[in-house]
């Protein structure tokens, strides 16, 4: 009886596939041979965009669904703010340690796989929200801080590896992949955080509902990965070395060049202080009293909105390289304003002037816009030029070693914001001292960008010449 069920369920599950596939891509053959030049009339590159852009919308709009609710799960359940605090690092360093291991085993066993796998690794992280106990809450924010790894590492490794190897698409046409993926992350977090929040508020079904309404997203997304996702693992060297393999791409930071070093300094410093934003402005805007769900909203369409400008720029060939120069730069404004606000906001709390403090929100929160504007330009930018000088075969674990410092500043940022609020000028001091050291960090990441772009454009013309002169393409990227 049960060898029969067994068989039925995966003659379904094949039959699922099957349609999904069709649903998807089409009835096109993926024959590489004959695409068209020109991007918007290529098929194969809309087929495999489509599909690579589904499941990842899919599994961020899980991701968006569990976040606003997060604390306030753990609040309910009864939890103190340091609690909630080790919670969270718990998190972070999990992302930290186990996301090289999984990077490897992207890179050895294939990066559909390691996709399909986080689907599961997720909805079992969403599982142990329904339970109070604080062993296994720890256990889903582990399993959450392995899911985030292979999120926003191994999804875009996969499509780089089809679009470049397989497939031998023009690189450029990458931009406008990692811009849209960028604009759709963007509007789900909105749909998702409205969802949320009818779910969990309005049709009051506890703050538990958006991580069971997460796994069905999930499942989904592990359904067209399945059905639609090919896997040509020979472009993927196999290694035997475990602890030799995790390492050895470290090696390629300080090799020639070194101009992944100074990528890698942008993208850790840039990332890092993106999350100290968005444990810190919740506090900061407390003066206005604002309808946190709108004023998320707002940040979301500001992130679109540089993620279109991104798009414009690039196809008025502005190139990639100084647009993330740019895009630093701005971001380092922004900081050093919102510094500068917080300095006067600490001086002049003692005086019990409400009127300078909501001033001064008012000025945070326009920057914390345009900070917002920063990062939809930040996103396709670096995506795109990772995938221009991160080798293939340490695509994926390369990514998450350059995540390292990245988790270990949150999780440091973490504890020094901790138990402060604009009305409390210790807690505003905590902020003053954090973004003023992001400040600081942000410059320093303008600085390595500029040599990055100074490095990579003189790469790319020696590259083009050397592919010019064997006959090999023609030259599409100007610098």
């Amino acid at each position: 009886m049960l060898p029969k069920i067994v068989n039925l369920a995966i003659k379904k599950w094949k039959t699922l596939k099957r349609h999904v596939e069709k649903a998807i891509v089409g009835a096109n053959v993926m024959d590489k041979k004959s695409h068209s030049l020109t991007e918007p009339h290529n098929i194969h590159y809309k087929n495999l965009q489509r599909c690579y852009l589904i499941a990842f919308y899919l599994a961020t709009f899980a991701d968006w669904l569990q976040g606003p609710y997060l604390y306030k799960l753990y609040k309910d359940y009864g939890y103190t703010d340091d609690t909630i605090a080790h919670l969270y690092i718990s998190g972070f360093l999990s992302s930290c340690i186990f996301g090289l291991l999984v990077g490897h085993l992207a890179d050895r066993f294939g990066r559909k796989m390691l996709c399909s796998c986080f689907t599961i690794i997720y909805s079992l992280a969403c599982l142990t929200k329904v339970n109070s106990s604080y062993s296994i809450l720890l256990i889903g924010r582990i399993l959450g801080g392995i899911s985030t790894s292979i999120l926003f590492t191994t999804f875009e490794a996969w499509y780089v590896n089809e679009h470049i190897n397989f497939l031998k698409l023009p690189v450029e046409w990458l931009n406008s992949t990692f811009s849209k993926a960028t604009l759709y992350n963007g509007v789900s977090a909105i749909v998702a955080g409205l969802m949320a929040q009818l779910f969990a508020d309005y049709l009051d079904f506890g703050s538990v509902t958006p991580f069971i309404l997460a796994i069905p997203f999930l499942l989904l997304s592990l359904i067209v990965i399945q059905s639609t996702w090919k896997e040509h693992a020979g472009l993927v060297q196999h290694q035997h070395h475990l602890v030799k393999d995790i390492f050895s791409p470290v090696k390629l930071l300080l090799e020639s060049d070194r101009i992944l070093l100074f990528l890698g300094v942008v993208q850790t410093v840039f990332e890092s202080v993106m999350y100290t934003f968005v444990f810190s402005w919740t506090p900061i805007l407390a003066d206005l009293q604002p309808p946190l769900g709108l004023i998320f909203s707002l940040f979301m369409v500001a992130l679109i909105c540089g993620s279109k400008t991104y798009s414009s720029l690039v196809n008025q060939r502005y190139q990639p390289q100084n647009l993330l120069t740019f895009s630093c730069v701005t971001a380092a404004i922004t900081f050093c304003v919102i510094t500068l606000s917080l300095t006067t906001m600490v001086v002049h709390i003692q005086d019990h002037d409400p009127n300078t403090n909501k001033s001064m929100s008012i000025i945070c929160f326009v920057m914390f816009l345009v900070y917002e504007w920063c990062v939809g330009m930040y996103y396709p930018a670096i995506g795109y030029l990772r995938s221009r000088t991160v080798p293939e075969e340490y695509r994926a674990t390369l990514s998450n070693w350059l995540r390292v410092p990245m988790n270990i500043f949150t999780c440091i940022s973490i504890t020094l914001k901790h138990g402060g609020d604009s009305e409390d000028v210790t807690g505003l001091k905590k902020f003053q001292f954090i973004f003023g050291l992001s400040t600081l960090l942000m410059i320093g990441a303008v600085f390595a960008s500029i040599v990055f772009s100074r490095k990579y454009s003189k790469k790319i013309v020696c590259d083009e010449v050397a592919e010019l002169k064997a006959g090999k393409r023609i030259s599409t990227e100007t610098v």
